[in-house]
């Protein structure tokens, strides 16, 4: 193992742990590291601190396994007569997907592929490039999304959603992190489990165990939304006076399908097509009551509109097998229900998406496995096959985390592994599912948001600092 901090390299006198999982930074903790130019004079009393920001590369053998940035430095000494080697708090470069620049544009009328495209396109400066999209409906469209002072973190896990699918980061160099999209039937396979000695003895497993969780269990999904464009369209017939350019509609406007004139099609262009050159004979912007008229129209023409409103929305997803199967075991009702208001689905098909995503996920107790091995045998976000000895395990598994240990003084690694059966990327009791990517982008000190455990019961939580206040 080699270890460098901004090309130099560095001794570490503690052991080292290299934590990786879905949708968190992975970090590591350096302590009492030095430079291994010391080992030649023998003089550990010298002074050293890396600036802040500086890279880090952490080798086994010729393989890079992390690449990251000193972000926190912690434990050095001024002492004179005392050791000068110093802590460092180290993460990977996927820190700037949630603290780098946000992004401040909408997303309209593009594809899944194209938007992800557009987004890590804003975020290439960072060392981000599109990896694998491996989902089911790559070609379904975003009619509009707003990205203001949402990162790029938030912007993918919006899209996870309304796609039902899993996204992680992959490293490809020291410059380079891709970001992949997978439906979990694409991801790519893994080593299979058995449970037998021969499979033990040959992958060095050291250890491996199972607990199952339904934390965040629900059958039935209730989903909100104040905002949302209607799956009907709305038909209106305005008559024009003669002088004004801007007509009203009873209902904010959504999408505009068709407007005539006197029985006339006309050309509808949106306030975004408009400054890219685009000439329309009406225009509208998205949101708004009224749309305007490229020029003035005689008195007595006859306007009729057929646009797709935004209305007030509300989605209801319920798992039947698994209500009656709860249900027959207990004897009494089996609904296990959760309601959210969301208020970054922009249509009823999105909504209602989303609240899928969240029965697909959690519709089920999470099967949990961890496993200790000193090999190497796979990464974030694979697929393992267990064959168990017991038939409520034999199933499908998702590479969940992976934690490096490095035993300084044996100069051996473990590698622990947790694997999940329901692929919920999420941890413990994740009653509030990042709902900061859910409203107006970052939630600051002091602010707070609502989130409705049950339709009865609504759960305040504050955030200042890292505290967390529930009432």
């Amino acid at each position: 193992m080699r270890i460098l901090i901004n090309n130099e390299e560095v001794v570490c006198k503690n052991n080292i742990q290299i934590k990786e999982k879905m949708l968190s930074t992975s970090s590591t903790i350096l302590k009492n590291c030095y430079p291994l130019s010391w080992e030649t004079t023998k003089n550990y009393s010298q002074w050293w601190f890396p600036v802040d920001f500086a890279k880090c590369l952490i080798y086994d053998g010729d393989d890079l396994i992390f690449s990251g940035i000193a972000k926190n430095t912690g434990n050095v000494s001024l002492n004179p007569r005392e050791f000068h080697g110093i802590d460092l708090q180290v993460l990977d470069f996927k820190d700037f997907l949630s603290t780098g620049e946000t992004l401040n544009y909408v997303i309209t009328n593009k594809t899944i592929t194209e938007a992800i495209t557009q987004v890590v396109d804003s975020i290439s400066d960072y060392g981000f490039v599109v990896g694998n999209i491996q989902i089911l409906n790559p070609s379904d469209t975003i009619n509009a999304y707003s990205t203001l002072n949402k990162t790029a973190y938030d912007v993918f896990q919006y899209i996870a959603e309304i796609t039902q699918s899993r996204w992680f980061t992959r490293m490809i160099d020291e410059n380079t992190i891709a970001i992949d999209f997978y439906d979990p039937s694409l991801m790519t396979k893994g080593l299979e489990i058995y449970s037998t000695q021969s499979f033990f003895e040959t992958y060095d497993i050291q250890n491996m165990s199972f607990n199952y969780s339904t934390k965040d269990y629900r059958n039935k999904q209730i989903m909100t939304s104040d905002e949302i464009i209607a799956n009907i369209t709305q038909t209106e017939t305005i008559i024009a006076d003669g002088y004004s350019k801007t007509f009203v509609c009873q209902n904010k406007i959504g999408t505009i399908t068709n407007i005539t004139l006197n029985g006339t099609n006309q050309k509808v262009i949106t306030k975004e097509e408009e400054k890219l050159g685009a000439y329309g004979n009406f225009i509208y912007q998205q949101g708004e009551t009224f749309f305007e008229s490229s020029g003035t129209i005689s008195t007595g023409g006859v306007i009729v509109i057929t646009y797709y409103p935004i209305v007030k929305g509300r989605e209801i997803i319920i798992d039947a097998n698994e209500r009656i199967r709860i249900g027959t075991q207990i004897g009494r009702k089996g609904t296990i229900s959760r309601y959210e208001n969301r208020q970054d689905a922009s249509s009823s098909t999105e909504l209602l998406k989303i609240g899928q995503s969240y029965l697909k996920y959690k519709g089920t107790a999470e099967i949990t496995l961890k496993i200790v091995s000193i090999q190497n045998l796979w990464n974030i976000g694979q697929i393992v096959h267990y064959n168990a000895p017991l038939d409520n395990l034999t199933k499908d598994y998702m590479v969940k985390s992976k934690t490096i240990d490095w035993l300084i003084n044996n100069d051996l690694l473990f590698y622990t592994y947790e694997l999940t059966s329901n692929y919920n990327c999420e941890d413990a009791v994740n009653y509030f599912d990042n709902q900061r990517a859910k409203t107006q982008g970052n939630i600051g000190v002091g602010q707070t948001i609502t989130r409705d455990i049950d339709i009865e019961n609504t759960a305040l939580i504050e955030f200042y600092d890292t505290s967390i206040i529930e009432s």
